[in-house]
């Protein structure tokens, strides 16, 4: 899904602008993004039609660390963006290897529960720690009065928001049994709905060419199937 709605996405303006300004940041002609594109789409057919392969999540992790390596050296600020536009790509691709391992494996072992329950762990963390508590940025910054707040310092209450998250992601390590599940949920329901009042603010984060908002995808299946093995399913 993420490789066909990213790739799908040039349709709509605000995609193809950004994609052409970084494009020409790079020094690189406007025709690579929709042949990118097509390739993402060739891609992401070959994914659903196809049982999990090495080569194949060799292919797709290597694009997707290449495209990290590439804007993160461009614009190293991308890596704490407030809506995980290059951090939410560890998750991606421990996913990845997620899939592959269990496709070898046969079945789930300890180790690959592990990886997931870890990388869906780390997003709460990486993304607390250092968009919001070390690394605030003034889009995010500004969007606490647009939502009607004007009492409280954006950047305070940003930073008690980076706590709470990074506090999220040490307890989902920690807990076990109902405490787990419950905090499960509610990050369930966070990934569905931070982004959709933040998409009320800033709708064009859904047609960004970066896809901060369609990585929430395997990030909310992760912590579903996660929360699965709590109870006992």
């Amino acid at each position: 899904m993420v490789w066909l709605v990213t790739a799908l996405s040039i349709g709509h303006p605000y995609y193809r602008t950004v994609g052409a300004q970084y494009l020409a940041k790079l020094g690189l002609p406007t025709l690579l993004m929709p042949l990118t594109c097509a390739g993402e789409l060739v891609l992401g057919g070959l994914v659903l039609a196809l049982r999990p392969r090495t080569w194949l999540t060799v292919l797709q992790g290597s694009l997707v660390l290449g495209f990290t390596a590439v804007l993160a050296m461009q614009e190293p600020l991308l890596l704490a963006s407030p809506f995980g536009v290059l951090s939410k790509n560890l998750q991606f691709l421990v996913v990845l290897a997620v899939i592959d391992r269990v496709e070898r494996d046969g079945d789930w072992t300890e180790q690959t529960r592990l990886w997931l329950r870890v990388a869906m762990a780390a997003v709460w963390m990486t993304e607390g720690l250092f968009p919001k508590l070390l690394f605030q940025q003034e889009i995010e910054l500004s969007m606490v009065p647009r939502i009607g707040i004007h009492d409280l310092s954006p950047r305070l209450l940003v930073g008690a928001l980076g706590v709470c998250q990074l506090a999220s992601g040490i307890a989902a390590l920690l807990l076990r049994g109902g405490l787990l599940r419950l905090l499960l949920l509610g990050q369930a329901l966070a990934l569905v709905c931070l982004p959709l009042a933040v998409g009320m603010l800033e709708p064009t984060l859904y047609v960004h060419p970066f896809g901060p908002f369609l990585k929430n995808i395997p990030i909310l299946v992760g912590t579903w199937i996660v929360r699965r093995w709590c109870t006992g399913s």
